[in-house]
């Protein structure tokens, strides 16, 4: 029996060390998925990399408003088997509205990114009715803008 708890911690154990030391396979944080294509865009484009656009799905957002849901770098290899487009970042964009609307395909209101958009379409309908609310301090100031700027529902 205890030779059954020593092989069980030693196990228990020894993956622990291989995921700390190699990691768990998943990524701690993602560069670009859920920002906007021209974030991440400018942000590829001060690195040095080439942004392009891989897959599109939807049609209801310009390109700049799309957003990311995935990216890998370029992995192609050309005729001579190298890989010369290593500065090239494949971004995959969801150009669907945040929130959908009859006659228009988007989040559904019931999703984590719909209940965002409501959330965030609320707040510019109090910003149009109330625009003094954004001079309070410089945490609403920020706050608005970053609204407003989601939305294009209110001005700044």
């Amino acid at each position: 029996m205890r030779s059954l708890v020593l092989r069980i911690l030693g196990a228990a154990g020894a993956a622990a060390v291989s995921v700390t030391i190699f990691g768990s396979g998943f990524a701690s944080a993602d560069a670009f998925a859920g920002k906007t294509y021209s974030d991440a865009a400018a942000t590829i484009s001060g690195w040095g990399g080439t942004p392009v656009i891989a897959t599109v799905s939807g049609d209801q957002l310009v390109t700049d408003d799309c957003i990311v849901t995935s990216w890998h770098k370029s992995k192609f290899l050309n005729a001579s088997g190298i890989n010369d487009r290593r500065a090239e970042y494949l971004l995959h964009l969801n150009c669907n509205a945040r929130l959908a609307s009859p006659g228009h395909p988007g989040n559904s209101s019931m999703s984590e990114q719909g209940v965002a958009a409501k959330k965030d379409q609320e707040a510019a309908a109090t910003i149009s009715k109330a625009p003094q609310i954004c001079e309070k301090d410089d945490k609403f100031a920020a706050w608005c803008k970053r609204v407003c700027e989601r939305t294009k529902a209110c001005e700044v």
